[in-house]
């Protein structure tokens, strides 16, 4: 290894750091939020299996478990970093909003609330972003080590 100056190792580590963390685009922070909604979502659909599923067959808007989806842009449809995760029809989100929060009559079960502020749930989420950010670093950085 060819000597150099401590000053100078850690200009170039810092540059380093800053080309791979701070210079994300929008693009690529939707990657990875997108794998935390993928998470989210599964998690999402085994609750709402769990709590919420009837034998009612509805034949126009089917269950609302298997309507869950997600996508890497926000609820306006920009892609600035952020991912939304949701049933993908208003009636199934205005029925799943009724049940988490409640009605005159019939108290709110809070299962959304709940599941967002799980800590296995979170921690899941996170984990699968760090895997994803992860991988954007590696690509970005090359196999140059």
């Amino acid at each position: 290894m060819a000597d150099i100056e401590m000053s100078q190792f850690l200009e170039q580590w810092l540059e380093d750091v800053k080309s791979i963390s701070v210079d994300l685009t929008p693009k690529d922070q939707a990657e990875i939020t997108k794998a935390g909604a993928k998470v989210m979502a599964e998690r999402l659909t085994d609750v709402t299996n769990a709590k919420h599923r009837s034998h009612h067959n509805d034949k126009t808007y089917g269950h609302a478990a298997d309507h869950i989806s997600y996508m890497a842009k926000d609820v306006d449809g920009e892609t600035n970093g952020s991912s939304t995760v949701g049933w993908d029809n208003h009636y199934h989100a205005m029925n799943m909003m009724r049940l988490n929060d409640g009605y005159r009559g019939h108290p709110g079960d809070h299962f959304v609330t709940n599941l967002q502020q799980d800590k296995a749930t979170s921690e899941a989420v996170l984990r699968a972003e760090s895997e994803k950010y992860q991988e954007l670093i590696n690509d970005k950085k090359g196999d140059d080590d």
